[in-house]
């Protein structure tokens, strides 16, 4: 078998950052529409992709890189998500969607907005206008040809996610803008996935087995501002869509092989994948599975219409799976005999009859020549290519200097060149915003490179170019340093913006300042209520209460990871750790003893990567409940009813002169909730409630009492209700209930 794997590693790397290495931020422009909307900006978008939105599906002739059926758009989804902070405290703000049925509604409240797709035959670029929300900074997400998006619970299970609640301004553009965040957070949103294969499933559906339209995926994390209600320029985006699945092809001339193919499948195939990045689920062999199969039409097997453009189509799969095509079908014996036969394609590289596996992945081609069969046996070759709507692409090649726009950035170490600098797994350099970080790197290009660098508005000039080293004609060393007289002022994400002025190509590199770890509120055990906000971690001060805390560092090759330390160890607060071994991890914090109300602490954590840390505070919170006063006990139309607040003793009520429609009712203040129920004389005695969530938080429930039984009004009555606290160890509270009997008139 002979595999031609025309994949550079630099072009592997290219993959990886399709979704974003395309993106491109392009001045506003005026607008053209003569609407002036001071709550909405007007969004271009720009899809450089061949994409297709007529009604006809229909292959293109001859043997298109991509058909028209592949790149039909059936359906795309834009999930905006915003924050008032730039960096951080993303969560979903609304959605914009398109449908080729333009009956078709999605999403059920007033962040989903319909949008139409124009397509350009002459420069086979399609466009979408957009009018975002202002008041917050964004970004955008894309997902093409698949309107449901599936989460897998703490459980296992595999359900639709449908909990889209969009964030609130209050007072967008104003100082003081409140936002109430939305769901899912930009976090959670990433962790969403496809659909899964049902390898049994009795009727295959196109999650079972992928056929055209495809799905595709790209987005714009780059942060776009919109907090300023002045502007009302029309801002462009420009899109590069990556297909999700890999397509098969296959050549075959039947009259030759003596083999007809009449079925295609995968074996040790993964059951999906996850959007942003495109990156497969299953990390077990029991986690692969072997496809549903799909039918080949014999028509394409014959001389002259030997190939079978998209075959088959399946999620990436990685080198460890050792996946595998099983081809089903007819060997011819002779010319009155045919036979039942089954090939495995392995996705092995041979040399001297020793094989190594390669990975099948997104938005590649793969072509199967079959050159000759038997019974037993199937000769071929293996042709692998990335699906681009401009065709193969070939190996890098550095003195061409051509492609600086699309090289990975990759730091000069030697000698110290780069020191407190760093590249992330996004591509963007992070650097530690101190006097001596600098870092340097080289580009190859046919021509010398126009250089800027573009600071964001209100951010100081803290990365300034230092040295240039050009060697020959080819390959320049680009150098920069930390400003030690900046440091001072507010430090954003610098872009440096270089430029070849013969080709007009772009290279864009972000630059960032090295923050501490994120550090969110992580999944807390059963009666855990702590919250965390605004660098904030709040406790009940209950003994043993405890808070778990989600902390992902930055992430580069060879450090990565997290520590913590608390300031002071204090002994009343320890902290356990888990899953350290990698950039991101959990710490759980647990208060030993009540302390006084006052006392508080500071968490701090640190990246083993940057150095760089993140502080926390600490501070308690009253878990008791609310002794009720009497301006909370309502009588129930009976004077003779009354309440007693504690006065060194239980609360009471009395049923004055009860009756069997005596009733009455106590609104009783807690942190997060209550649950009554009759402590003593349930054979007269009835408790009911009804809770409610208040603005801030704390929980208000409303007692009402009732007496059970015409035979429990002739005689005085005494008991009483207990109220459980929701947080245990929080503190229970009982109220005395006691009834006086109605004079009997002779």
């Amino acid at each position: 078998m002979n595999i031609k794997y025309k994949l550079s590693v630099f072009a592997a790397s290219l993959l990886l950052m399709a979704c974003t290495s395309e993106n491109e931020l392009v001045n506003p422009t005026p607008d053209e529409t003569g609407q002036d909307d001071a709550a909405k900006r007007e969004v271009l978008l720009t899809f450089k992709n061949k994409l297709n939105v007529a009604s006809g599906k229909t292959k293109a002739e001859g043997d298109p890189i991509a058909t028209a059926e592949e790149n039909y758009i059936r359906s795309l989804d834009i999930y905006v998500f915003g924050s008032k902070d730039e960096i951080n405290g993303y969560t979903f703000q609304e959605l914009y969607y398109y449908r080729d049925d333009a009956s078709t509604v999605a999403g059920d409240g007033d962040w989903a907005h319909s949008f139409n797709l124009l397509a350009s035959a002459e420069d086979n670029v399609t466009t979408a206008l957009l009018k975002l929300q202002k008041g917050l900074f964004i970004k955008l997400y894309c997902v093409v040809n698949r309107t449901v998006l599936y989460q897998t619970t703490p459980e296992g299970t595999v359900e639709a996610y449908t909990a889209f609640t969009p964030l609130r301004q209050d007072a967008p553009g104003q100082p003081v803008n409140n936002v109430v965040d939305g769901v899912p957070t930009e976090k959670d949103f990433l962790k969403l996935h496809t659909a899964l294969i049902d390898p049994a499933a009795a009727v295959p559906t196109e999650d079972d087995i992928l056929q055209t339209p495809l799905p595709m995926t790209g987005s714009h994390t780059t942060p776009i501002d919109l907090t300023d209600f002045s502007v009302s320029a029309r801002t462009q985006l420009s899109f590069k869509l990556t297909r999700m699945a890999a397509r098969f092809d296959i050549v075959n001339n039947a009259a030759t092989s003596k083999f007809t193919v009449e079925s295609i499948s995968m074996g040790n195939g993964q059951r999906g994948t996850s959007f942003f990045p495109v990156k497969t689920l299953g990390k077990s062999e029991a986690d692969r599975i072997t496809y549903p199969a799909r039918t080949i039409t014999a028509d394409n097997q014959v001389e002259g219409n030997a190939t079978t453009t998209g075959a088959f189509y399946s999620w990436p799969s990685p080198q460890n799976d050792q996946g595998y095509l099983i081809l089903k079908g007819k060997y011819t014996v002779n010319k009155t005999e045919t036979q039942d036969v089954s090939y495995k394609v392995p996705f092995q590289q041979m040399a001297n009859g020793v094989g190594s596996y390669i990975e099948v992945a997104n938005n590649h081609r793969y072509t199967i020549a079959i050159t000759k069969a038997d019974t037993y046996h199937l000769d071929f070759t293996l042709n692998v290519s990335e699906w681009s709507d401009e065709g193969d692409i070939d190996e890098y090649d550095p003195n061409k200097g051509n492609d600086f726009d699309k090289a990975a950035v990759e730091l000069i170490t030697d000698g110290g060149a780069s020191t407190g600098a760093y590249v992330m797994a996004n591509g963007s350099i992070a650097v530690l915003p101190q006097d001596g970080s600098k870092f340097a790197f080289t580009l190859g290009s046919n021509t010398e490179l126009e250089e800027e660098l573009a600071y964001k508005e209100g951010s100081a000039q803290w990365i300034v170019a230092d040295t240039r080293t050009k060697a020959g004609s080819i390959e320049t060393t680009y150098t920069y340093k930390v400003d030690k007289e900046a440091l001072s002022g507010k430090l954003l994400p610098v872009t440096i913006r270089l430029k070849n002025p013969a080709s007009g190509k772009r290279k864009d590199i972000v630059v960032v300042p090295t923050a501490g770890p994120e550090v969110t509120l992580g999944d807390n055990a059963s009666g855990s209520f702590s919250t965390f906000k605004d660098g904030m971690l709040t406790i009940y001060n209950v003994a043993n209460q405890t808070a778990k805390l989600h902390v992902v560092a930055e992430n580069r090759a060879g450090s990565t990871g997290s520590t913590l330390a608390i300031q002071d160890s204090p002994a009343w607060l320890t902290a356990d750790a888990t899953n350290l071994d990698t950039a991101e991890g959990d710490y759980t914090l647990t208060l030993g003893n009540a302390q006084d109300m006052s006392t508080t602490a500071t968490v701090t954590v640190t990246s083993t990567a940057s150095t760089a840390a993140t502080t926390v505070s600490v501070k308690l919170k009253d878990p008791a409940i609310t002794a009720p006063i009497a301006s909370q006990f309502g009588n129930g139309d009976n004077t003779n009813n009354s309440f007693t607040p504690a006065a060194g003793g239980n609360a009471s009520i009395l049923l004055g002169e009860a009756t069997a429609a005596s009733t009455c009712t106590l609104a009783v203040n807690s942190p997060e909730g209550i649950t009554p129920s009759v402590n003593t004389g349930s054979n007269w005695l009835k408790v009911t409630s009804k809770d409610v969530v208040n603005s801030n938080g704390s929980h208000t429930t409303t007692l009402t009492l009732t007496i059970v039984g015409e035979a429990n009004l002739s005689e005085a009555k005494s008991g009483s209700i207990l109220l459980t606290n929701a947080i245990t160890g929080g503190g229970d509270l009982t109220i005395d209930v006691s009834t006086t009997i109605v004079p009997v008139v002779p």
